[in-house]
């Protein structure tokens, strides 16, 4: 399976927007000071329904999700709220409006 990395900063993912193969798994990677919550979340109701609340992740600690299914997974940290906020676009998916973090 393969692998791709969204880095944790201190108050954003990078990058915001992601995109993979399905058959992808995805790291979580807090490089930063600041803890953070992975949690899935639906935006827009173009995006997919899907079920990750990782555990609190501290500098250094990462959280892994393998995505199987093409889709809009969008996501934001449940510590610091939606101006911090992801999607993870999985195939041949676009996603062309504004997440609340841009």
């Amino acid at each position: 399976m393969a692998q791709e990395t969204v880095k944790m900063e201190e108050y954003s993912f990078d990058p915001v927007r992601k995109t993979v193969s399905p058959d992808t798994a995805v790291v979580w990677k807090n490089v930063g000071s600041a803890s953070h919550v992975v949690d899935s979340v639906q935006f827009h109701d173009v995006a997919d329904q899907w079920q990750l609340r990782t555990q609190v992740l501290r500098s250094g600690d990462s959280a892994v999700y393998e995505f199987s299914e093409e889709g809009i997974y969008e996501y934001y940290c449940g510590l610091q709220g939606e101006d911090m906020c992801g999607v993870v676009l999985v195939g041949d998916v676009s996603l062309s409006k504004r997440l609340p973090c841009e």
